[in-house]
């Protein structure tokens, strides 16, 4: 693969919806299946009017309509209740393309930034203080009224120490978030009700294993 043109829905908002034209430079070099119905590839935007620099972004291509689907409802994320969090809690989103190839099959991709790479092992193995990193990103989405719907391992990536979240096409907006987000890492664990979040509590205790 080389260049690659996509034309389609360059964006998503409550009342409009735009077309634009990108062009994507595409690794030959990933490590992905071509075949799968859902292929993730790593290229480069070639915009340099747009942007300082080429940026690497992540391509998530969906080949079945209930695939698009997904892709659809993740890129409402990204434009609604993660907007302000993108390049810092989460990837910046270049957008949502969606259109068809030659033979009529409707084909959709998510640009996402490429940034960081999938954590290596599982959670509970990770030093202490990343732990607590990945919990201060969860909780600035849950301060969005977000909760993630699919948080593993798989949908976290690192990079020098810091940390960004991915995947967000089963996030569940309207959360009611009142933690403080004192984590009390290496501490008894606080009582659950003060905690603020259940879902953060359950997190803490049961996946990060934080506590004593």
């Amino acid at each position: 693969m080389s260049n690659f043109p996509m034309s389609g829905q360059g964006g998503i908002c409550e009342n409009a919806v735009y077309l634009e034209v990108i062009t994507v430079k595409v690794d030959p070099q990933v490590d992905t299946d071509p075949y799968s119905d859902s292929p993730v590839f790593r290229g480069t935007l070639q915009e340099p009017r747009l942007y300082t620099s080429n940026p690497g972004v992540a391509l998530k291509f969906a080949m079945r309509d209930d695939l698009i689907d997904d892709l659809v409802e993740e890129a409402k994320m990204y434009t609604g209740p993660l907007a302000p969090l993108q390049g810092s809690t989460c990837p910046r989103n270049y957008g949502l393309y969606v259109g068809a190839i030659d033979d009529g099959l409707s084909i959709g991709c998510l640009v996402l930034e490429y940034w960081g790479q999938v954590l290596p092992m599982p959670f509970h193995c990770l030093p202490l203080e990343l732990r607590v990193r990945i919990l201060e990103r969860l909780g600035e989405i849950h301060r969005q009224g977000l909760l993630h719907g699919d948080f593993a391992e798989r949908n976290v990536l690192e990079k020098d120490g810091d940390i960004k979240l991915i995947d967000f096409d089963k996030a569940i907006p309207g959360h009611h978030c009142s933690c403080d987000m004192n984590f009390h890492a290496g501490e008894q664990a606080p009582d659950r009700e003060s905690f603020g979040c259940d879902e953060l509590w359950d997190v803490c205790k049961n996946v990060m294993q934080l506590w004593k």
